[in-house]
């Protein structure tokens, strides 16, 4: 990471280590708590590392918090401008399964609606289904992706959408070259 993304890895650190000390909670008890290594923890918290969407949801869900709550820049009713590539950016999963980086628009709590940018390489993709409450509509700003949801196969080129009940098992792939996604769900799924 350089630049934009080392701060947003200093700032998410600087959070969370400050949720842990107000709960009174070493780094072992948030370990334990959360079923990830002190020693990536401590680099989580120095902004030393990237992170997950599926080890953020896990560190927010050991302080029943939502993901947004560890990412957001400002709160209250005005408008947010978020400028091209300054969202937080994370990995979207572990374990090599997936090779996109995501993007949140929307880093800010209490939002109806969740807006996530993903940028995936050729060949990858969220590869293992996951569904959650509410529905969303996903539209491919470049590139070519299939698109897997409830046993069905679509194939998106730039330009197409396919919206869906966030319900149903879902997931993509990136073609033939990388793409950029927009995700847009309501409610937040994270």
């Amino acid at each position: 990471m350089t630049g934009h993304d080392d701060e947003d890895a200093i700032e998410l650190g600087r959070r969370i280590r400050g949720l842990r000390q107000s709960h009174g909670q070493s780094l072992a008890e948030l370990a334990r708590g959360v079923g990830l290594t002190e020693s990536f923890l401590s680099r989580l918290e120095r902004g030393q590392t990237g992170v997950t969407v599926d080890n953020l949801r896990k560190i927010a869900s050991f302080w029943n918090i939502e993901i947004v709550d560890l990412l957001q820049r400002e709160t209250g009713p005005k408008p947010l401008v978020m400028r091209s590539g300054e969202g937080p950016a994370l990995e979207a999963e572990a374990n090599g399964g997936l090779q996109a980086r995501a993007e949140t628009l929307i880093p800010r709590a209490g939002a109806a609606l969740q807006a996530t940018l993903y940028r995936t390489e050729a060949g990858s993709g969220r590869f293992e289904a996951f569904g959650h409450a509410g529905e969303e509509i996903v539209f491919v700003v470049a590139g070519r992706v299939r698109y897997f949801v409830s046993g069905e196969v679509h194939e998106l080129a730039e330009g197409d959408s396919i919206w869906h009940s966030s319900e149903s098992p879902h997931r993509w792939e990136a073609l033939a070259g990388d793409s950029v996604t927009l995700h847009v769900n309501t409610p937040p799924a994270w």
